[in-house]
Formats: structure tokens, sequence, C-alpha cells
């Protein structure tokens, strides 16, 4: 070979040491950061839809945070997303109300995509409170205050 008449393997540097504790302590971090930040206890930004008697939309700028049961993702009219499942907006009745009579007192989170209608969306709540969900958190951001100008109200 090649390498023993010049001697090169001498001066090879030493092969790399097993993994060591600082590696499994930083996999541990990433392992439970994304075990806590995919939970249901994350904080859900939104505005809160009161479903009792006549439907009563949001009126404030910002949005506030609190926590859902169940999320539904409203991709456009009649393709909704609940549970692992794909419902049109008449076959979600029995999915929703089953999962109101397991977790009484729930929370839902409406993801709504700009595909989806007000009538829709309206259709949504409307079925959130005849299932049983005591609640209805509209998933939304709040402005960031650059974009918050009252000066031009059309930005």
């Amino acid at each position: 070979m090649i390498s023993r008449p010049l001697g090169l393997a001498a001066r090879l540097s030493p092969p790399p040491r097993d993994l060591d504790t600082l590696f499994w302590v930083n996999t541990a971090a990433v392992v439970l950061f994304f075990t806590l930040l995919g939970s249901r206890f994350v904080l859900a930004t939104g505005e809160p839809v009161q479903l009792g008697g006549n439907l009563v939309l949001p009126t404030g700028d910002s949005a506030v945070q609190g926590t859902a049961d169940a999320v539904v993702s409203y991709k456009r009219d009649n393709m909704v997303l609940f549970e692992g499942g794909i419902f049109e907006l008449r076959e979600l009745r029995a999915p929703l109300e089953a999962y109101a009579k397991k977790h009484p007192g729930s929370v839902m989170l409406v993801r709504a995509d700009k595909q989806v209608s007000v009538q829709g969306l309206f259709a949504l709540f409307d079925l959130a409170k005849s299932a049983g969900f005591v609640r209805v958190l509209w998933a939304a951001e709040p402005q960031p205050a650059e974009q918050n100008n009252p000066a031009n109200p059309l930005d």
C-alpha cells in the first residue's frame, strides 16, 4: 500500500469518540420541545365566537389566546377535516355530537381557509352549537403594529 512507505497512517487524526452525554441532552431537549409544542396544552390564538342565543362575532382588533379541545380545519366549502377524517358539512354533525358527548364543555378551534364562504363558516358555527360545544375559537393571528395604522384604513 502506498501509505506505508510514507508513514501517513501514523499522522491520521484519532477516530471520533462515541456519542457523549451532551448529544443525548440535546436530543432529549428537542424531543421534549416538539412534544410540548405539538400538544393541546399550547394556547391557540383566535377570536372567540359566542354560540349562545344569537351568534355574536368578536369586535376587538387583537386575537386572544385560549385552549381548544377539538380542531376543525375548514379547507373549502363542503370539505372539513376533523379527527383524521374528511367530511362534508352535512356529514359532520354525527362526529361532532359524538365528540361533544365524550368531552362535555369542550371548545372547538376552527381553522378556516380563504376559500370558505362566510355562509359556510356560519353554518359550521351553528353546527357546533347544536352539537353541544360551549365555545368556538376562530383561528386568527394578531395584526402586527406596523400594519394596524389607523391613519390609513386601507392598509
